[in-house]
C-alpha cells in the first residue's frame, strides 16, 4: 500500500478500532445458514451454499479492486483458484449472481416509479490459444465475443441509479464459417414470420421484465430504450404486462388515423416550446447546452401489414414528442439533436413532455455505465477467462461494479435523492465519516455541503480521495476520478484491517 493515505489513515485509526470489517457481502447470516443446511437441501440461490460464499467474496473483490484480472480481484492463489472455478461452475450464471446481488440490498421499492432504460453493447476479445472459440463481433475483425444486453433501473423522480436490473447476453452476429453465415442470413432471426419470443431483439422485453422482477412493488415502470427499440411487439407485449414505455421512434409508421405517416403528420403539429437541455459527448457531437422546440401529440399507429402474428391489436394508441435542436444552437457541422420520442405516458403540457424528454436524456447513464465495463474503467476486454460461460459471469459482476462507479457520478452535484445506505454498508459510512472530517481539515476550508445520509455526501469524499479538489470552477469528477477515489478509499479499509 503506497504512503500516500498514511495521513489519512493514522490519525482515525484508534475510532476506526470500534468497527469490524467482514466482506462487504459476506454476512454473519450466510455462515449461520451455511452451518444449518449442512447435511440438508440447499437453499442457496446456485443452488449449493459455499458458492453464495464465493459470490460475495468475489462481488467484494470486483467492486472495491475495480478490475477484471482473477489475481488482482483475489487476495491470495487460494481465492483466485476459488473465483476462477466460480466463473465456471455450471451452476454459476448471470440470472442466479444478479438474484444473489439483490437479496443483499435492502431497497424500499414502495411507491417509486421506476425507469427499466436497456441498450446493447458488444464485447470483444482478443485472440488466445486456450479460449473457448465463439463468433467473431464484425465481417472484417479476428476479434471474437458477445453482446450483452442491461437493464438499469433508475428513478423517474430525480435520475438516482439503483442498480442492475436485467441482463441478456446473445452470441455475436458473425459465424466462423461460410455455412454458419449462411445459416443465419437465411434465417432473419428478426423476420416476423418469427414468433417475438424466438427473436434476437426479444432481449428488449425479457430483460427489463427480469429487472421488474427484481425490483418489486414499484408503483409503475416504464421501459426505456433507443431507436432499436421501436418495436410494435414490443409496444403491445409491454402494454399488455401493465408497464409503460419510452422509445425513440426509428420507423416512419404508417397511423390508423391519418392517411400521411408519423413524420408529415409531426412536421404539421405546432410547435409548443422551447427550452434548453444538456447534450453528452458522443463521437458525433460535442457536449454542449443545446436550445430545442418541442411539438407532442396523440397518435395511433397501425400494425405492420407484413406482421404474421394477428393476435397483436390492430393499433396501439400513444403519445409522440419531436425534440428538434435550432440551427442558431448547433456547433459547427454537426448534426442537431432530431428525436421523436414514443411513449404510453399522457401528455397534455409542455412541462409534461420536457418530463419525459428528461427521461430520455437519463438514458445516457446507460452508455456511461458501458464505458466504465470497457476501457475506461474495468477493462472486461483484457480478461484472461477462457471460457465463454465464464466470460458472461465475468461481465455480470463487471457490470454491478461498474454500475456503482456511475452511482458516484451521478450523485455528484447534489440532485438525486439516494440514500448513501443504498450503496455503502455501516462500517463503510462510518468510515466515510471520519475521513470526511480529516479531507476538510487537509482542503483549507472546502466544506463537504451535502448531508451525511445522502449518497452525494459519499461522492464528495469519493471524488477527492480520486484527486478531485471541490473547487466550484473545477470540472465536476467523472467515472475515472470516481475509479481512483474508490480504490483509494478501499485501500484505507484494507489497511486498516491490517493495523487494527
Amino acid at each position: 500500500m503506497g504512503g500516500g493515505i498514511s495521513f489519512l489513515m493514522l490519525p482515525i485509526l484508534q475510532e476506526l478500532q470500534v468497527l469490524s470489517y467482514p466482506y462487504r457481502w459476506a454476512t454473519s447470516s450466510l455462515t449461520n445458514l451455511y452451518i444449518s443446511q449442512m447435511g440438508k437441501k440447499s437453499i442457496s440461490k446456485f443452488t449449493d451454499v459455499r458458492l453464495d460464499r464465493t459470490c460475495s467474496e468475489f462481488i467484494d473483490g470486483v467492486t472495491t479492486r475495480y478490475t477484471c484480472v482473477l489475481r488482482t480481484i483475489g487476495a491470495d492463489y487460494n481465492q483466485e483458484t476459488r473465483f476462477a472455478n466460480f466463473l465456471r461452475n455450471p451452476k454459476v450464471t448471470p440470472k442466479r449472481i444478479l438474484g444473489y446481488h439483490w437479496e443483499n440490498i435492502n431497497t424500499d421499492w414502495t411507491d417509486k416509479q421506476i425507469l427499466v432504460i436497456s441498450d446493447t453493447s458488444s464485447l470483444s476479445f482478443p485472440f488466445r490459444s486456450d479460449r473457448e472459440e465463439m463468433n467473431l463481433v464484425g465481417p472484417n475483425t479476428n476479434l471474437s465475443g458477445f453482446d450483452i444486453h442491461p437493464s438499469i433501473l433508475v428513478d423517474s423522480h430525480n435520475g438516482s441509479l439503483y442498480g442492475l436490473g436485467g441482463l441478456k447476453i446473445l452470441p455475436a452476429r458473425y459465424g466462423r464459417d461460410k455455412l454458419t453465415e449462411a445459416i443465419k442470413k437465411g434465417s432473419k432471426r428478426n423476420n416476423d414470420s418469427i414468433p417475438f419470443e424466438e427473436k434476437d431483439r426479444y432481449k428488449w422485453f425479457s430483460s427489463p421484465c427480469q429487472a421488474v422482477a427484481l425490483s418489486p412493488a414499484a408503483a409503475r415502470y416504464t421501459f426505456v430504450g433507443d431507436r432499436d427499440s421501436d418495436i410494435y411487439e414490443l409496444m403491445a407485449k409491454t402494454l399488455e404486462h401493465g408497464h409503460d414505455f419510452l422509445f425513440r421512434s426509428k420507423h416512419d409508421r404508417a397511423l390508423s388515423t391519418d392517411a400521411q405517416k408519423l413524420y408529415k403528420t409531426i412536421d404539421e403539429w405546432e410547435i409548443k416550446g422551447h427550452y434548453e437541455i444538456e447534450v453528452s459527448a458522443t463521437k458525433k457531437r460535442t457536449a454542449h447546452q443545446a436550445t430545442v422546440s418541442v411539438k407532442y401529440g396523440s397518435i395511433s399507429i397501425k400494425r405492420p401489414k407484413s406482421h404474421k402474428n394477428r393476435l397483436l391489436p390492430e393499433s396501439i394508441t400513444l403519445q409522440a414528442i419531436e425534440v428538434k435542436e435550432i440551427p442558431s444552437s448547433v456547433i459547427s457541422d454537426e448534426p442537431p439533436i432530431h428525436w421523436v420520442l414514443l411513449t404510453s405516458h399522457p401528455i397534455t403540457s409542455v412541462e409534461q413532455a420536457k418530463q419525459i424528454i428528461q427521461w430520455y436524456c437519463w438514458r445516457w447513464t446507460i452508455e456511461e455505465v458501458f464505458r466504465s465495463l470497457k476501457s475506461k474503467g474495468l477493462n472486461i476486454e483484457s480478461s484472461e477467462v477462457e471460457t465463454f460461460h465464464g466470460l458472461c459471469n465475468l461481465t455480470t459482476l463487471a457490470l454491478i461494479a461498474s454500475i456503482q462507479l456511475m452511482q458516484m457520478v451521478n450523485a455528484r452535484d447534489g440532485q438525486t435523492d439516494q440514500e448513501i445506505k443504498d450503496v455503502f454498508f455501516e462500517t463503510e459510512q462510518q468510515t466515510l465519516i471520519l475521513l470526511n472530517q480529516k479531507l476538510q481539515e487537509r482542503a483549507g476550508g472546502t466544506v463537504n455541503p451535502f448531508n451525511e445520509n445522502s449518497l452525494s455526501f459519499a461522492s464528495w469524499i469519493i471524488a477527492r480521495l480520486g484527486g478531485w479538489k471541490g473547487r466550484q470552477k473545477e470540472r465536476p469528477p467523472g467515472p475515472i476520478t470516481m475509479k481512483k477515489g474508490l480504490i483509494r478509499f478501499y485501500n484505507i479499509l484494507e489497511g486498516v484491517k491490517l493495523l487494527i
